[in-house]
C-alpha cells in the first residue's frame, strides 16, 4: 500500500463517515467520532485506512475488526470500539458492573488479537511495517487507550 492509496482510503472513509450522520447507534456514533476527530484523538496515526475489515479474508464469521489507522510510514493502529452502558436501569449495580467488565475484557482481547492478526496480514503485503499497536476506544475515556 503506497502513500497514494493510503490517502485515497482515508479520503473515502472520511467522506463516508461525514455523510452518514443519521445512524444513532451509540457504538457507531463513537466510531464516527474517532474517524472524524482522528487527528486529535490518535495524532500519531492521521490516516484511517480500514473500516470493518475481515480478520480472516473471506470469512466474516471469524470476526471483523473495527478500524485501522496508519501514520503512512509503516506504523499501524488497530482500534476496537465498544459502547459501555454506564447508565442502564433495571439491573443491579453489581450486575451492570460485571457485564461492563466483561465487555471491556472482551474488547481488549479482540484488539490485541486483531493487532497480531493484522500484523501478519500486512507483513505479507508490505516489507516496510515497523509497528502494529492495539487500541481500545470506549465512551468511558476521551481518547483511545493503547494496550
Amino acid at each position: 500500500m503506497d502513500q497514494r492509496e493510503i490517502e485515497h482510503r482515508n479520503q473515502v472513509l472520511h467522506a463516508y463517515f461525514e455523510g452518514r450522520d443519521w445512524d444513532k447507534n451509540n457504538e457507531y456514533t463513537l466510531k464516527r467520532k474517532l474517524v472524524l476527530d482522528g487527528k486529535q484523538l490518535l495524532p500519531n496515526y492521521p490516516y484511517v485506512i480500514e473500516d470493518e475489515w475481515e480478520v480472516e479474508p473471506g470469512r466474516t464469521d471469524r470476526g471483523r475488526g473495527d478500524l485501522v489507522f496508519t501514520d503512512g510510514n509503516g506504523r499501524f493502529a488497530i482500534v476496537e470500539v465498544k459502547w459501555i452502558d454506564l447508565q442502564s436501569t433495571g439491573r443491579t449495580g453489581s450486575t451492570r458492573r460485571g457485564s461492563n467488565r466483561k465487555k471491556r475484557r472482551t474488547v481488549e482481547e479482540q484488539a490485541a488479537s486483531y493487532a497480531e492478526i493484522y500484523a501478519k496480514l500486512i507483513f505479507d503485503e508490505l516489507d516496510t511495517v515497523k509497528q502494529v499497536e492495539a487500541f481500545v476506544f470506549t465512551n468511558e475515556y476521551e481518547q483511545p487507550r493503547r494496550l
